[in-house]
């Protein structure tokens, strides 16, 4: 009697479909502590949700401080002086028009502060993992698609939680009249320019940020332990870098039509 034998082959799953062998909150404190390994198990496995919501959480819980605590009446006027067009426009009001305006911007600022923090980390990461997957795909070759690349963003901006976390106990001590929401921790070289300084030149001091490099070489790790066939780590910084380069032109561009 003669015994057929068959043989099966199981295809190996690809990348994303593995099973992850950190899991969620390993993966958080991974990627800040040990993110080379980290990334590969995310590439592995992409995941979005914890570090997603914890951005946004604490991004959140720092605008609903800010906006509470700040004098918001004070840094709309300053702002206001800063720009050429505010404040040619404020100059031809009186004394009670101006602190009328000064207040309903007061108002405005509140709420796109609880609107900011709510929705702001989400865009901003869809967004984000649009542009990086564009980017690596086009001047990497990567081939990435947009799930794997939108998880890598989310975790690499981790860096932005440690930062709104620091911000909330500096935003609490500070004199609320003093207090700069777009430089809350003084962590970037705009906190090294004068209060005078033109909003150009404040938009090109703030994009170069600790937390900001921090962010852009996780990101470059990240990238490249999703594809490290195609990616060298010095070529996912050079495409990080360039991404950067040309949105910092764009903010200070921006910026300088209105100084």
């Amino acid at each position: 009697m003669e015994v057929l034998q068959m043989s099966t082959t199981v295809a190996a799953p690809a990348p994303d479909q593995q099973p992850a062998k950190i899991g969620a909150i390993g993966r958080i404190f991974g990627v800040l502590f040990s993110p080379g390994e980290t990334f590969v198990d995310i590439a592995r496995k992409p995941t979005w949700l914890a570090p997603l919501l914890l951005i946004t959480l604490i991004n959140l819980s720092l605008n609903i401080v800010m906006a509470g605590h700040v004098d918001w009446a004070t840094v709309s006027q300053k702002q206001i002086e800063k720009s050429k067009f505010a404040s040619a426009r404020f100059d031809q009001l009186n004394d009670q028009q101006k602190a009328a305006a000064y207040a309903q911007q007061a108002t405005i600022a509140k709420v796109t502060r609880y609107v900011g923090g709510a929705l702001g980390m989400p865009i901003l990461a869809l967004l984000g993992g649009l542009i990086y997957m564009a980017a690596f795909n086009i001047l990497g070759g990567a081939s990435i698609k947009y799930s794997m690349a939108f998880s890598l963003a989310a975790f690499a901006h981790l860096p932005v939680a440690v930062h709104d976390l620091l911000g909330i106990p500096i935003v609490l001590m500070k004199d609320p009249a003093a207090i700069n929401p777009q430089n809350v921790v003084a962590s970037n070289v705009g906190a090294l320019l004068g209060p005078n300084a033109p909003l150009w030149q404040q938009a090109l001091g703030q994009s170069i940020d600790v937390f900001g490099i921090w962010a852009m070489i996780l990101v470059a790790i990240a990238f490249t332990a999703a594809n490290p066939r195609k990616l060298t780590f010095g070529k996912s910084l050079g495409i990080v870098l360039t991404v950067y380069v040309v949105f910092a032109l764009i903010g200070v561009g921006i910026a300088s039509v209105f100084s």
